[in-house]
C-alpha cells in the first residue's frame, strides 16, 4: 500500500501530454469527418494571407498539422521548463495568443462559406481546448 494518497498522485507529464496530443488529433479528425462526410461541407482553406482563392482541406493535412502544432507546443513548454520557473504562466500566455491569432484566418479570409468558417474555428478551438489545460496540468508553476 502506498503512503501517498490517491488524490495527490498525478500521472507522468509525458504521458499526460502524449494523451493530450492524441486527443487533439482525434478530436480534430472527428470534427473534420462530421463536417465533411456527415454535414457535407466542402472544407477549404485560404491559399495564403490576403488570398481570395482556396484549396481543399484534406483529413491527412488536418492530422499532420495538429500533430506538428501539438509537438511544437510541447517542445516550447519543455524548453521553458528548463529556462524559467514561470514556464506554466509564460507558456499559457503564448498558447492563448497562438489560438487567438490562429482564428484570424478562418474569421476574416475571403472565399470561405459560413460552414467552412464555423468548421475551421471549431478545428482551431478544439486543439486549444484539449492541449492548453492538459499541458498546463503538470507544468512548472510560477
Amino acid at each position: 500500500m502506498s503512503a501517498t494518497p490517491a488524490a495527490a498522485r498525478t500521472g507522468s507529464p509525458v504521458r499526460t501530454r502524449a494523451l493530450a496530443l492524441v486527443g487533439a488529433v482525434v478530436l480534430d479528425a472527428l470534427i473534420w469527418i462530421l463536417a465533411d462526410r456527415v454535414v457535407g461541407i466542402d472544407l477549404r482553406i485560404p491559399d495564403g494571407p490576403g488570398s481570395t482563392t482556396t484549396s481543399e482541406l484534406v483529413l491527412p493535412a488536418v492530422i499532420i498539422s495538429v500533430a506538428v502544432i501539438s509537438l511544437a507546443g510541447w517542445g516550447l513548454l519543455a524548453l521553458l521548463e528548463r529556462l524559467t520557473g514561470r514556464a506554466r504562466t509564460v507558456w499559457t500566455a503564448i498558447a492563448l495568443a497562438v489560438v487567438a491569432l490562429s482564428l484570424l484566418g478562418p474569421l476574416f479570409a475571403a472565399g470561405l462559406s459560413a460552414g467552412n468558417r464555423v468548421t475551421l474555428v471549431c478545428l482551431h478551438l478544439a486543439v486549444g481546448v484539449v492541449l492548453i489545460p492538459a499541458y498546463r496540468k503538470d507544468a512548472r508553476r510560477a
